[in-house]
């Protein structure tokens, strides 16, 4: 790829840096766990106790109290790894209890007017997550590093925008299709997703919320028409180069999914690639343009089934006349 850089001095110039993407994602194995609200959180008294498995270690007395709960989630073992594992994960599964933030819990679970004097007690609402288990994990500074293989990011962030069940009505299904997807692409982001006290032990797993990656799934896909283009490059968040000894002397190097997508979707809108978003209601595939002429549809067969439809549609409006 070719990165354009616009660098104001006496008059503004351009030039265009060569610089190759490298996407390494971590290897990982993802099941379907269960997550049981216990309480609200209780902060500890000690205020210079430390909260563990957030991007960063933070002291607790700098997290809001009344934005966190404490959880109890069921982890699948090999021998409940499957979709029943899921379902009945805290009493087939070995269960550990942390802290998460509420705004990770899904607002049918617990609402955004709920607090601690309104609904003193939210114990044992429960729901769906995925869970990755991996001994690194277990330690504070995970040693472990991403995998050898460099994989397409443009090919997993195509499948992950074009993933099933994202509009069917039982939540399960898009749970699964998620779950062989991250199977596939590695680990989804940096962070455990949830956090213990200093002194407590690290339980060796990793959490991904489906409600949550649901939500990013609608907000890449709107980020890649080209009309938001610039609010995406205005607040994306910087393709950060490292060097290299041989040419193209610069990397861009990538080894989460969300981090992956995000880098791939701000070079393509500095490339000025364009995108829609099929109009066929039961397609809405995303695709890119490779001609001046705007299509309405994501391939020849979506348009003639499209125009089928119309045609139908006129004549039963027509005979009910």
């Amino acid at each position: 790829m070719r990165y354009a850089i616009a660098q104001s001095m006496s008059q503004t110039s351009h030039f265009e840096i060569p610089a190759r993407f490298s996407f390494r994602p971590f290897s990982a194995r993802w099941q379907i766990g269960t997550v049981e609200v216990v309480g609200w959180w209780e902060k500890p008294k000690y205020a210079g106790a430390l909260a563990i498995g957030l991007p960063m270690v933070k002291p607790l007395k700098e997290l809001p109290e009344h934005e966190q709960v404490t959880v109890r989630i069921g982890v699948p073992d090999e021998s409940t790894a499957g979709m029943l594992g899921g379902l009945y994960g805290l009493g087939l599964n070995p269960s550990h209890t942390v802290e998460m933030f509420r705004a990770d819990i899904p607002t049918d679970i617990l609402a955004p007017h709920e607090s601690r004097k309104t609904s003193p007690d939210i114990s044992g609402r429960t729901f769906s997550v995925l869970t990755c288990s991996k001994p690194e994990f277990k330690t504070l500074f995970p040693q472990s590093g991403p995998g050898d293989v460099v994989k397409n990011a443009w090919a997993m962030r195509d499948e992950f925008l074009n993933l099933d069940g994202t509009d069917s009505a039982d939540p399960f299904d898009w749970i699964w299709s998620l779950r062989q997807f991250l199977n596939r692409w590695g680990l989804w982001s940096y962070g455990l997703g949830f956090h213990v006290g200093l002194g407590s032990e690290m339980p060796g797993f990793a959490v991904a919320f489906p409600y949550l990656l649901r939500q990013k799934h609608e907000e890449y896909r709107k980020a890649l028409e080209s009309k938001n283009a610039r609010k995406w490059l205005r607040t994306a968040p910087p393709l950060s180069f490292r060097t290299m000894d041989a040419f193209p002397y610069f990397l861009v190097e990538r080894f989460y999914c969300e981090d992956a997508i995000h880098a791939t979707i701000t070079i393509d809108h500095l490339a000025e690639r364009q995108f829609g978003i099929c109009k066929r209601h039961d397609c809405r595939k995303l695709f890119e343009h490779t001609t001046r002429q705007r299509r309405l549809y994501c391939s020849p067969e979506c348009a003639h089934l499209a125009n089928i439809r119309k045609l139908r549609a006129e004549r039963r409006k027509a005979r009910s006349r």
